[in-house]
């Protein structure tokens, strides 16, 4: 939750390498869990609203319309018994061929299990980051 660590490096800096895509339901997610970032963060909410505006900048969002109803289909048996919830963000990987970063301990196993390989959590990042 800090701009120089991991998830900071890779959401605010420039990293050219990496495109970075989301769906329109992230907006949601992030302003959902807006007082928990303030809490944990340390900062106040104008810094915080601050630093959400320079990470979703540089996000390119994808409007869940444009998702084939194939990858939907995919995606909602890939979450249906772990997180329904997150079904756009999976359905937006399939579609693009891109690989899903997630802090969710419970969907990164679930998929991981499920054979679905195209998933990294914070271990996985932070090796990318430091190639």
């Amino acid at each position: 939750m800090s701009s120089d660590g991991v998830i900071g490096t890779f959401l605010l800096k420039d990293l050219r390498e990496i495109e970075k895509y989301s769906c329109y339901y992230l907006y949601i997610e992030i302003f959902d869990k807006k007082e928990k970032i303030i809490k944990y963060s340390g900062l106040e909410e104008k810094e915080v609203l601050e630093l959400l505006y320079l990470v979703l900048k540089n996000i390119q969002f994808i409007n869940e319309n444009q998702i084939s109803e194939t990858s939907w289909k995919r995606a909602r048996d890939l979450t249906e018994d772990i997180d329904i919830k997150d079904v756009s963000f999976v359905a937006l990987t399939i579609e693009l061929g891109a690989v899903l970063f997630t802090g969710d301990k419970k969907l990164y196993k679930g998929l991981k299990k499920k054979g679905f390989m195209d998933v990294m959590n914070l271990e996985d990042l932070k090796l990318r980051i430091e190639k």
